[in-house]
């Protein structure tokens, strides 16, 4: 987390979910009323914050304490319809990102989105608050793809960016992102205003770590972006 610049730069994949959106009021939501609705007690954002990250099923099987699988797909099979109808009631893009955006696409940087939400909620939401700026592709979890931090969905989309994965940034906020970004070889920057706090963000060891979305813009060499 010291060099002032990243070189050679060509492509940037980000995280969704707590990287560039806040969603987790309509997630809290959806997961409340399908573990209410099961007999379990609903968390609160502060508890349902630490859960977000690693897919619906460890989300779900985490908020209610469970390791049967057969209630963990009840609470999934629950959940999808409550969070299909509330995904974009209060889901917002974080402060700073649009400008961080504009900057991006201006310079004609290319981008992706990968996350561990399901396929089907995250390219709607992508489609809905992302779509004007130049993304190559959105990727959720899909069936028969590792979820993060397991490489193969990015270097899916590395070749998507048609860059090399050394010539990619990884920008998330969590540790499941900057593990991700070290399993394939792109350079990790890991983001404070998400999910987890610096604490446990420093603890990844990310190669970069930054508390607003324009500080990304001084590390990417400028050459590289342009």
């Amino acid at each position: 987390m010291t060099s002032p610049t990243i070189p050679n730069i060509h492509g940037l994949i980000f995280d969704l979910d707590g990287t560039l959106i806040n969603t987790l009021e309509d997630i809290t939501h959806a997961a409340n009323q399908v573990l209410t609705g099961h007999g379990y007690p609903g968390l609160t954002e502060e508890q349902m914050r630490l859960l977000v990250g690693t897919g619906l099923s460890e989300l779900l099987a985490q908020a209610a304490n469970t390791d049967d699988t057969a209630v963990v797909r009840k609470l999934v099979d629950g959940y999808r319809p409550y969070y299909a109808q509330c995904m974009l009631d209060r889901t917002h893009l974080y402060p700073g990102i649009s400008d961080m955006l504009n900057t991006l696409h201006d310079r004609k940087t290319p981008m992706a989105v990968l996350s561990n939400k399901p396929h089907e909620f995250t390219r709607p939401i992508c489609e809905h608050y992302l779509a004007r700026w130049n993304f190559v592709e959105f990727l959720g979890h899909r069936p028969n793809i590792p979820r993060k931090p397991d490489p193969t969905a990015a270097l899916q989309l590395a070749q998507k960016l048609q860059c090399d994965p050394t010539n990619i940034v990884f920008v998330g906020d969590s540790d499941v992102d900057v593990q991700t970004a070290q399993n394939t070889g792109m350079t990790s920057v890991a983001v404070t205003w998400g999910l987890r706090d610096r604490d446990h963000l420093i603890a990844a060891k990310p190669d970069h770590l930054i508390d607003h979305p324009q500080q990304l813009i001084p590390l990417l060499q400028a050459e590289n972006t342009a």
